[in-house]
C-alpha cells in the first residue's frame, strides 16, 4: 500500500512538471508562429488563402502538441465520431468544461474559423497564430454575429463555445444566444461537439498546477447534426426563435452530458 501510495504522489508530481513544461512549450510555439510563420503567410496576398494555410499550420502544430501532452501523461483522449468532423462548411459547437479544450479540437478539424475571447490578440504568445489564422474576436455582438454568418455562407467551417468561456459549475450550462442567431440567419445545421473531462483539469479560475490526483480522461463525443428549423415550432419572429433555439440547444447538451 505504501509502495502504491509513493507512486501515486510521484506520477502526480510529474505530471504537475509536465504541465508547466507543456505550458513553456505552448508559449514558445505561439511565438514562433507570430515570428516566423505569420510573415511568411503575409506573402500570400490573398486573405483566403492565408487563412487556409494558417488554420492547416495550427492545426499540424496542435495535433503534434497534443501527442506530446500525451506521451508526458498528462491526459488520455478518447474520441467517437470522427469521422463527422471531416464534411466542410460545417457549423460546430462544443461545451468548454477546460483550457485546452480548443487545442484538442482544433487538433482534429484541419480547417475551421473560431471565435476567440478579443484579449487574445492583445497576448504575445497567441497574437501570432489568431494573425495567421484569421479566427474571429469575440467583440461587438452584432458585428461578430455579421461576420460569422458571412464565413459560413462562404462555404467555412466555424467553431464556437456558446458558454463564451469556460464552465463553470458543470451543472450549470449558460447559452449565449449569438451562435443560435448565427444559425438561423445562416440557415445552417448545428454540429454538436461533447467533451467531458474526469477528473477536470485547467478549469476556469484553477491554477495550472492545481491538478487532479489522478490523471484526467478526455471523452469528445461528434453528434449528428442538428437540422436547425426543426428544432422550432413554427416560430417566425427572429428573437423568439433565438430564444427557443438557445433553449432547445441547452436541453439537448444537459441530456447529452447526462447533468441534472
Amino acid at each position: 500500500m505504501a509502495v502504491a501510495a509513493k507512486t501515486s504522489a510521484l506520477n502526480h508530481f510529474w505530471r504537475i512538471v509536465a504541465t508547466g513544461l507543456s505550458f513553456l512549450v505552448f508559449g514558445l510555439g505561439g511565438v514562433l508562429i507570430g515570428l516566423l510563420a505569420y510573415p511568411v503567410l503575409l506573402l500570400l496576398t490573398h486573405k483566403d488563402n492565408r487563412y487556409r494555410f494558417g488554420q492547416a499550420l495550427v492545426h499540424y502544430v496542435f495535433k503534434a502538441f497534443v501527442w506530446f501532452m500525451k506521451s508526458l501523461g498528462i491526459f488520455t483522449l478518447e474520441i467517437h465520431h470522427q469521422e463527422r468532423l471531416k464534411p466542410a462548411n460545417q457549423f460546430f459547437i462544443a461545451n468548454h468544461p477546460t483550457l485546452i479544450d480548443v487545442v484538442i479540437l482544433l487538433s482534429l478539424i484541419k480547417e475551421s474559423d473560431c471565435v476567440v475571447n478579443a484579449r487574445l490578440a492583445r497576448n504575445v504568445v497567441t497574437k501570432g497564430p489568431l494573425l495567421a489564422t484569421g479566427y474571429i474576436e469575440n467583440n461587438e455582438a452584432e458585428e461578430l454575429i455579421d461576420t460569422c454568418v458571412k464565413r459560413l455562407q462562404s462555404g467555412r467551417n466555424l467553431l464556437i463555445f456558446p458558454e463564451g468561456t469556460r464552465t463553470k459549475q458543470l451543472d450549470r450550462l449558460k447559452f449565449k444566444r449569438g451562435v443560435s442567431l448565427i444559425a438561423l440567419k445562416s440557415g445552417h445545421n448545428i454540429t454538436p461537439i461533447y467533451i467531458n473531462c474526469q477528473p477536470r483539469m485547467l478549469a476556469k479560475g484553477q491554477k495550472w498546477y492545481k491538478i487532479p490526483r489522478s490523471k484526467p480522461h478526455f471523452t469528445i463525443r461528434v453528434g449528428e447534426q442538428l437540422p436547425t428549423q426543426d428544432l422550432l415550432k413554427n416560430v417566425k419572429v427572429l428573437s423568439i426563435q433565438s430564444r427557443q433555439l438557445n433553449k432547445e440547444l441547452l436541453n439537448h447538451y444537459y441530456e447529452e452530458l447526462k447533468i441534472g
